[in-house]
């Protein structure tokens, strides 16, 4: 299997450059380190975007969305004092390297480098660090805090400025087969080489020695339009024989036909690449010992299957020989006793010669060998014609045992084999179904109403603060639960008025998620208002406390919405996704769901059972997505202590959200 791309290339560099050019004079609103080492920036022009750098690995655009963590770090700190709020006035590729350079209104640059020991890097005007990810003192440079910025030395020549002569140079005194050396020598990624060497029609393991000036110039043709094709914004995933994922490519990687996926921007295949990275390495670390079992298995097949050919290839000549003595019955006596005779009389070493058909003797053993019919027979020299087909057949005997026994023990071998191919495809499916990018609204309670569209809750105070303040906005609307304690619940209804029944179906989350169901009740109302009637400002001399608001104008009821939750599992992209709401939308959207209402059945309990329950209700092929299923994402979506009242499978007739989960409407913190 070939070896999977962890990071990007100089091509996947300049493909992602170009496409984040898209993004000039968009504000720059935030950033965060999401993860150690990796750093989210959230801009806003012309649409919301997301960049994602990871030093070392990479940097894109991604449409998923991921909190920051704890107290930021020195370096984000900085980052936001010099650049939030600047502009974005240009992203570029330093000449033909890994590395992308952002520049800001402030005059501000931040470099990111996609290099090995990579780092971000924040410059002042003059270029000077200002700030660093790690500070590294490297042998042709130094990068740390107050010295000026310096790349590494160029290792590759751009695409564009690349000669016929410039590579002849470059090969000058080389040997080797033609895809190492270009790699080598011209500092292009082995992906790109292969793709060029495949569409000139050159054989990559050709001496690099053999290549004349026609195929050389074809070579530098190829390479500039795959360079070119980078920029046209396309993005490939590349699979392999397992199906999976490879690479991620910027032009289409025709050697691979068959085995690739298209995608509308290259971010967009570098951002499910990343994911499916993950997968790829959790399927490896499943079944590494599952497939160093089978590796052992096959070899005691492939020793078996040999054992059995050679017990049939000894039977058949052992039936031969015991043919040709019964044929030869006659000339077999007269030579054995002959063989007697002459012993006696002379002695072992006059037998051969003397004695008709006997070639030769072994004293110590008592043994004669004699030619009849193109077979030479060893026989005792006590031994008859009748004795020794007896002894050759017993011997056919034993063959044939052995042989019946390992045809047991391939049975045996090849079912074990069956069921750790099984065993191995589960481990597969479980370990992808575990990794699942989460979408930003996943904090929150959330659902998609039968209209697609998004509604998401406060879990807590904290939450319904954060929720109305950065997503409710005038068009959107406002629900709760007509009772003291329950979620800030926005629809995102973007000025429009949404049907009856997608208003009836988000107030089950603004009811189900409230403090009714924990006092056991059985209906609770839930008004709406547009977000223009919520403000967080108290009358004068009043206090609103955390999470709490002011509604002003006329309310909109949903009267006595019951308290019955429906839980489900849904499938997407290979992994379970819990998802929640009215009965009929669930089953709709669910392979296997249950209906809910307030109980004593705690939810760490509860999550657990509903667990079996699911798994024994899928059953089959699907199974593994409840197993594979992390309890956690269970009790996350629990109101509360519950009673199960319903468990049936569900239609699964619709996606369970729309492709992607967008939502509009995300504000800066």
């Amino acid at each position: 299997m070939a070896k999977r791309k962890t990071s990007m290339t100089a091509f996947d560099v300049a493909s992602v450059a170009r496409e984040l050019e898209a993004l000039r004079g968009a504000r720059l609103v935030n950033i965060y380190e999401v993860f150690e080492n990796t750093f989210l920036l959230r801009l806003r022009g012309g649409r919301d975007a997301r960049v994602i750098v990871e030093p070392s690995r990479r940097v894109h655009e991604t449409s998923y969305d991921v909190s920051g963590k704890g107290q930021p770090p020195p370096l984000v700190m900085a980052l936001r004092k010099h650049l939030r709020g600047s502009r974005l006035e240009a992203v570029r590729q330093l000449g033909f390297e890994r590395i992308i350079v952002f520049e800001f209104s402030s005059g501000k640059k931040l470099v990111a480098e996609v290099l090995p020991r990579g780092v971000l890097a924040l410059l002042d005007e003059k270029g000077v660090i200002l700030q660093v990810s790690e500070a590294r003192e490297m042998r042709d440079r130094v990068v740390k805090r107050g010295v000026e910025y310096r790349p590494p030395p160029p290792v590759a020549i751009h695409p564009e400025e690349l000669t016929v002569e410039a590579v002849v140079e470059r090969l000058r005194g080389a040997s080797g087969e033609a895809v190492r050396v270009l790699v080598r020598r011209l500092g292009y990624p082995g992906e790109v080489i292969e793709e060029a060497l495949h569409r000139a029609g050159i054989d990559k393991t050709a001496p690099v020695e053999s290549l004349g000036r026609g195929d050389i110039e074809s070579i530098v043709e190829t390479l500039k339009s795959i360079y070119r094709e980078s920029l046209e914004g396309r993005g490939y995933l590349v699979y392999d024989e397992e199906g999976l994922v490879l690479t991620a490519t910027p032009f289409k990687p025709t050697l691979h036909e068959g085995r690739y996926k298209s995608f509308e921007s290259f971010s967009r295949a570098l951002d499910e690449y990343f994911v499916e990275l993950e997968k790829a390495r959790a399927v490896e670390e499943a079944v590494s010992r599952l497939r160093e079992e089978r590796g052992k298995l096959e070899a005691a097949i492939r020793k078996t299957e040999e054992l059995i050919r050679e017990y049939e290839e000894k039977r058949r000549r052992l039936e031969r020989i015991a043919l040709i003595v019964a044929e030869n019955a006659g000339l077999v006596d007269e030579a054995l006793e002959c063989a007697r005779r002459m012993r006696e009389e002379s002695g072992w070493e006059y037998i051969p010669g003397n004695c008709p058909g006997v070639v030769d003797v072994e004293p110590s053993r008592g043994v004669v060998r004699i030619s009849v019919g193109g077979e030479l027979i060893e026989a005792g020299i006590k031994a008859t014609s009748s004795s020794i087909i007896s002894e050759l057949y017993r011997r056919v005997g034993e063959l044939e045992k052995k042989k019946s026994r390992a045809e047991k023990s391939l049975e045996e071998l090849r079912r074990k084999l069956e069921e750790l191919r099984v065993e191995i495809d589960l481990a597969v499916r479980r370990a992808r179904a575990r990794v699942r990018r989460r979408e930003w609204y996943e904090k929150y309670h959330w659902m998609f109403t039968s209209h697609w569209i998004l509604a998401i809750g406060g879990r807590d105070a904290s939450q319904n603060e954060s929720i109305v303040k950065r997503y409710l906005g005038e068009d959107n609307i406002f629900m709760h639960a007509d009772i003291r304690g329950a979620p800030a619940v926005v629809l995102f209804a973007k000025g429009r008025t949404p049907p009856e029944e997608d208003l009836r179906e988000a107030a089950v989350i603004a009811a189900c998620y409230s403090r009714a169901w924990k006092e056991g009740l059985g209906v609770v109302d839930v008004y709406w208002v547009w977000g223009r009637q919520v403000s967080k400002a108290a009358p004068a001399g009043e206090y609103l406390t955390k999470g709490a608001f002011m509604v002003y104008g006329h309310r909109n009821y949903i009267r006595n919405v019951e308290l019955r939750l429906a839980i489900g599992i849904a499938e997407e992209d290979e992994a379970p996704l819990v998802i929640v709401g009215p009965r009929e939308l669930v089953r709709r959207r669910s392979l296997v769901y249950a209906v809910l209402v307030p109980g004593d059945e705690e939810p760490s309990r509860l999550a657990k059972r509903l667990q079996r329950l699911f798994a024994s209700r899928l059953g089959g092929e699907k199974e593994y997505l409840a197993k594979s299923l992390d309890v956690n994402e269970i009790i996350r979506r629990l109101p509360g202590p519950s009673r199960v009242v319903e468990v049936g499978r569900g239609e699964a007739s619709e996606p369970p959200r729309p492709h992607g989960g967008e939502a509009e409407g995300e504000e800066e913190e």
